[in-house]
């Protein structure tokens, strides 16, 4: 999608456009109407067209009478996105060489003018400013430091590249990454060891459906810890990367572990976890 240049000096970059119904569609995980209600209004104005706006409520109504979990979706159209190269890095960025019009500019600058007028602001500015200062002056004095210390070269025991550390680390560093460390760590595990720890989420699950469905992103290591120390227990993992690789079949974060169990709730108790109040702030934009 091209980035349209509005009427009013701003700019508007629609999400999708249908070409059989000739229609813009935006998906929100969550709607500002405050700054992208009028946004999107003008855009319809200059072009003559209709927005269809989905948040993701709308979008969850939308598979309800459909055997899809709306979890595994997401991630399907996720791992398409990444597949096509769809990032918003440089020039793909719609905002990439979009200047700000005369009156944006004003406008910016009168709020600055305005935040340095108060006291307390201008103290914390000016206290912020010299933190940073500091900061950058200390990283670079322990860059000079780190130069002087001795490297030894190791060999990667699960890649087989060569890599440096420091003497006092050498006999713990046996992985080249935090990605060869769980790699290798898995490689160890018996089949029979990832299976008891597959049905231990399921149980799980199904001991827990409520408080997986209400968890809080930043809240769930407290929601999953059971389920922690059930997989040490069974094989020893402790690190959450090696235990999504047993999970999910790929290192990934704790985010992507709560999904998961979310999608195995709404398989164990043969529902859709649409159903339950999902608070729309513990997600992240669709668009």
């Amino acid at each position: 999608m091209k980035t349209f240049q509005l009427s009013n000096g701003g700019s508007y970059k629609p999400d999708f456009y249908l070409i059989n119904s000739q229609e813009y569609v935006e998906i929100k995980g969550g709607f500002n109407y405050a700054l992208d209600l009028p946004r999107i209004q003008q855009f319809e104005v200059d072009q003559n067209v209709k927005v269809k706006i989905f948040q993701e409520r709308d979008l969850r109504l939308l598979i309800k009478a459909t055997p899809f979990v709306f979890e595994q979706l997401k991630q399907e159209w996720k791992d398409l996105a990444g597949a096509f190269g769809m990032d918003t890095s440089g020039e793909n960025n719609p905002r990439y060489g979009v200047k700000f019009s005369d009156a944006t500019r004003a406008k910016i600058a009168a709020k600055a003018k305005a935040r340095m007028c108060d006291p307390e602001y201008k103290e914390k500015w000016l206290a912020s400013n010299l933190a940073r200062l500091k900061s950058t002056e200390n990283i670079q004095r322990l860059r000079i430091l780190n130069e002087r210390f001795v490297k030894v070269s190791l060999t990667c025991r699960f890649c087989g590249s060569t890599f440096e550390t420091t003497p006092g680390k050498a006999e713990k560093r046996l992985y080249c990454s935090h990605r060869c460390a769980a790699n290798g760590e898995f490689s160890k595990f018996a089949h029979g060891e990832q299976e008891k720890i597959q049905q231990a989420a399921l149980e799980f699950a199904r001991d827990n459906a409520e408080a997986i469905l209400r968890a809080k992103l930043n809240k769930i290591k407290p929601v999953l810890s059971g389920f922690y120390q059930q997989a040490y227990q069974i094989s020893g993992i402790q690190d959450e990367r090696t235990l999504s690789k047993v999970l999910l079949g790929r290192m990934t974060n704790r985010k992507e572990i709560l999904y998961y169990f979310r999608s195995l709730v709404e398989k164990v108790l043969g529902a859709n976890a649409n159903d339950e109040a999902l608070e729309l702030g513990d997600k992240e934009p669709l668009g």
